[in-house]
């Protein structure tokens, strides 16, 4: 019997155009390990690409941030492991757009998106927020204290349908799912209403956003 064939594998290169008005596209990337990632760079002036750390995810790129000067590409190779990280566009020390992240995943990722809860003003704070994921990106969101949430999504619907909802957020990484982005490119608001210990009257609000990219 002949022996079976094995295909190699082999790694993609994937370039994120950045145009004059410092707009990526696409904005949001899935490639997979060892996929080559280049940015290029049609702004007309030198920029450099900022990434945003990602706890208690690993690093997505080994330079941060990435110079990539005018009329030219630059990037890097993604890790052997999963990984996910929302990046902004600087010029100079100045970031382009800070209210609009974008977002490249590697494999499975997740995005984290931490929630605290502030005696102060009586609510649970995400970090970060905004975020972003590309079409069928993963996101984990987590409580980094004692305190639990429920997660509704009001006015937008919720953009993490299948296998579920994401509904609620409870203490510990490993205590909490990582969900699937299944709804189109928009933004979706959600609202946090905390569950645990128990909440004083009128208190407990708080929320985010959730910008899922297009490809």
């Amino acid at each position: 019997m002949a022996a079976a064939r094995h295909i190699p594998i082999t790694e993609a290169v994937r370039t994120i155009t950045i145009n004059s008005s410092f707009i990526p596209s696409p904005q949001g990337l899935k490639v997979q390990q060892g996929d080559t990632v280049n940015f290029q760079n049609n702004s007309g002036v030198d920029i450099s690409i900022q990434f945003a750390p990602n706890p208690p995810g690993l690093a997505l790129s080994p330079t941060n941030p990435l110079p990539v000067p005018h009329g030219s590409s630059a990037g890097f190779t993604a890790p052997d492991y999963d990984a996910a990280a929302n990046y902004y566009i600087y010029v100079g020390t100045v970031n382009q757009n800070p209210n609009d992240p974008y977002a490249i995943q590697v494999g499975n990722g997740p995005l984290y998106v931490q929630v605290t809860w502030s005696p102060s003003l009586g609510a649970g704070q995400t970090n970060p927020d905004p975020v972003a994921i590309p079409p069928q990106g993963n996101l984990q969101m987590y409580s980094a204290d004692t305190t639990s949430y429920n997660v509704t999504w009001p006015n937008t619907g919720d953009p993490f349908t299948l296998p579920q909802n994401l509904t609620q957020v409870v203490p510990v990484v490993a205590n909490n799912l990582n969900y699937t982005a299944t709804s189109g490119v928009a933004t979706y608001k959600f609202t946090l209403l905390k569950k645990s210990p128990s909440r004083t009257l009128g208190s407990g609000n708080g929320g985010g956003t959730v910008k899922v990219k297009n490809t």
